[in-house]
């Protein structure tokens, strides 16, 4: 089973042009793969190692998202083992915690920028994803 879809994503604020593309499959030895778009690849991985096949985590993020929404809530972090994530009102932001290392003042933090270890998104576009993710799971479990 594949999932594919395109969408226009923010991946800032100032950046309107932006679109993130991504694909669910199952690999040949029972396990998920997310595949998304250059600069959009953190989301994906973070689907893997922090969400996997929980729906009840699922289930707690699209409460979340809705208290976002809603403005009931500021803002929600979840931190989790490789991958972290900060929901606003206005978007979604999955980083790799090793890029929470200290750095000394003389090193440029963009030197340790990697598109496969940071992503954002517009929260919409974001409960999108989430929204495939579980038909994907879920369908795969059927078959």
């Amino acid at each position: 089973m594949r999932a594919c879809t395109r969408l226009p994503v923010m991946a800032h604020p100032s950046d309107l042009d932006c679109a993130m593309d991504y694909e669910f499959r199952r690999d040949p030895f029972g396990g998920y793969r997310a595949r998304f778009s250059m600069g959009h690849e953190a989301i994906g991985q973070w689907l893997i190692d922090e969400v996997g096949k929980d729906e009840e985590k699922l289930d707690e993020l699209f409460s979340i998202i809705d208290q976002l929404s809603n403005r009931t809530r500021v803002e929600y972090r979840l931190n989790g083992g490789d991958y972290s994530l900060l929901l606003t009102h206005e978007e979604a932001e999955v980083k790799a915690n090793a890029l929470n290392i200290e750095l000394g003042e003389d090193l440029d933090d963009l030197a340790y920028y990697d598109d496969e270890q940071l992503a954002m998104c517009g929260l919409e576009d974001f409960a999108q994803v989430l929204g495939s993710w579980r038909a994907f799971i879920r369908n795969e479990d059927m078959g």
